[in-house]
Parts: C-alpha cells; structure tokens; sequence
C-alpha cells in the first residue's frame, strides 16, 4: 500500500474499506486515515470535534481503538455530521499549563488584572508567602471568577487571615469562567507581605 497523503480537499471515501484515526507523536496532531475512491490512501487532519459530513458513510466503519494512547489531546468527543452514530471518547487530559499569576510585595489592597483562563477546565494555585513586616499585619487572598456581561466579581478561593509565612494551595475544579484574578486585602499597621500566586491548568 502507498504512502498515506495528507489532503487539505477531501477526497471522497470508500464505504466499503475501513477507516481509522492515526494520531502523528512528532506533531501532535490527530487525523482520519482512509481509502478514497480512487484507490489512494490520504490523511485528513482533524481539528475540530467533529468530523466533516462528507465522511458520515464511514460511521459504522471507524475504529476507535487507538483513542486511549491519544491522551495529549485530553477529553474530547468524536462525531459525524449527518451519521447514525456519535461515538463518545473519554481520554484522560494530559495537557497542562504552568504560569505565574502575581509576585511581588504588598503594602496595601489590590488586584491583578483579569486573566484569561478559557482554555483551562480545571486550575490548581499556589500561594506562597516569604516575607512578612509590620504590626499585627494580616493578608487575605481570594482567586474570583469574572461575569462577563456584567462585570461582577465571584469568589472561587480563598485564604484569608494569614499572618505569616507559608504555602497554601487552591483549586478550582471545574472552572467555570473564562476570565479571573487574584485580589488581596491587607490590614495592619505598616504592613508588608512579600508573596506570589502561581497556577497549573490542565486543559
């Protein structure tokens, strides 16, 4: 048999010859490897959720059993337009995204500016203090979710009366918002707090 060709047109395929999904390691990337009706074998990427309605003779056809070594490419449902089946694929998400929220020194309340947090289902932050000055100086720290179309603030996390040192943790599973940020109310006289807030999404 040829080589597969990837095709950015679709080539109509042959009902009668099965049809699998092939996930590429060196560029991640996911595609339907099937038999046209001229004979060829081609490979489609696919990037969406969906898969075009010109392959719905394919439905019955589909084998789904490399699905489970697809985990770079986390929970994610496969289907065919106009075809009698949607075959449902639970994979475990292996995608995950590391980055800094905050860091720096308080002396008074503030905010950081929203982030954008859409691509994540789930969100783990840390918050780490490593210096602490002022007379009986107090920190409290909340994570809130953004209502877009009214600008309104909800607390998702939080971990408030912190007078010292130390590392807490945080979760948000599921996250329900598309945009966040990490507001902090510090009291006391001459307070300081010297902290940070990290998080790892997992897609």
């Amino acid at each position: 048999m040829a080589s597969p060709r990837r095709v950015e047109m679709l080539v109509r395929p042959d009902p009668a010859k099965p049809a699998r999904l092939f996930f590429d390691h060196e560029s991640r990337a996911l595609y339907l490897e099937y038999t046209g009706v001229d004979n060829n074998v081609y490979r489609v990427p696919i990037t969406l959720f969906s898969l075009p309605k010109e392959f719905s003779d394919l439905a019955p056809l589909l084998d789904f059993s490399l699905l489970p070594a697809l985990s770079p490419l986390g929970n994610f449902k496969v289907g065919l337009h106009e075809a009698g089946i949607i075959q449902p694929v639970e994979v475990q998400s292996n995608y995950k995204e590391a980055f800094v929220v905050w860091s720096g020194t308080a002396t008074a309340s503030g905010s950081t500016t929203d982030i954008d947090v859409e691509r994540f289902r789930a969100l783990e932050v840390e918050l780490k203090v490593t210096a602490v000055s002022g007379t009986a100086p107090t920190l409290s720290v909340y994570v809130e979710g953004r209502f877009e179309t009214t600008g309104d603030y909800k607390v998702l996390a939080s971990q408030e009366g912190i007078t010292g040192t130390g590392i807490w943790f945080l979760t948000m599973d599921p996250m329900r918002f598309r945009r966040m940020r990490v507001r902090w109310v510090v009291g006391g006289t001459s307070p300081s707090f010297t902290f940070r807030v990290d998080a790892v999404g997992v897609a």
